[in-house]
């Protein structure tokens, strides 16, 4: 098998020739679902007299491209768009990707406080944890082009080479498997 990485705009092609659509599937699904990335996972809202019900709210945040673990505060008073760069570092090594990741608007007298702790997880547990989003084109059956996108910290780059390495782990421990319950 043959694989060629393209950067282009927007997302990343990846050109796997000599392959197999079963390949590429579990390829895209690690890249979807499989690899750990962090996000704000706990939020605790002191005050919240915007727009936004606290659900929302924390939902916006933990859909922020976070990398590292830690806490945030978030003390805001409108009028003022909120946004990812209001978000301040409490402690750990939080560093956020996109400082102008829009999160609400605040009118005169609405505040915002709250504290919110990140955690690591990955896609198939919440879309927050999701490293990327992925199409694909079928050239023909031994010929598939994935199109990568980051929605993480993470570049496209590190999203292929992460999926790579967690897929043959995967083989490695399912080859494993087989030959142990050959000598059974």
């Amino acid at each position: 098998m043959e694989i060629k990485i393209k950067s282009q705009k927007g997302c990343t092609e990846v050109e796997l020739n000599d392959t197999t659509p079963s390949f590429a599937n579990a390829l895209r699904r690690i890249m979807l679902t499989g690899i750990p990335i962090t996000a704000i996972e706990d939020v605790k809202i002191s005050e919240n007299n915007s727009a936004l019900q606290d659900e929302l709210l924390s939902h916006r945040l933990g859909l922020i491209p976070i990398e590292g673990e830690g806490t945030l505060k978030l003390k805001v008073e409108g009028p003022l768009t909120v946004t990812s760069a209001n978000l301040q570092p409490v402690d750990g090594n939080v560093r956020i990707e996109n400082m102008e990741i829009p999160i609400v608007e605040l009118l005169e007298n609405q505040r915002i406080d709250l504290t919110a702790k990140t955690a690591t997880g990955m896609g198939r547990d919440h879309a927050k944890w999701q490293a990327a989003v992925v199409g694909y084109e079928y050239k023909n059956p031994s010929k598939i082009t994935l199109c990568v996108e980051s929605c993480s910290s993470l570049s496209e780059e590190e999203i292929i080479k992460r999926s790579l390495v967690i897929l043959k782990n995967k083989a490695q421990e399912f080859k494993e498997a087989v030959d142990k319950y050959k000598s059974i």
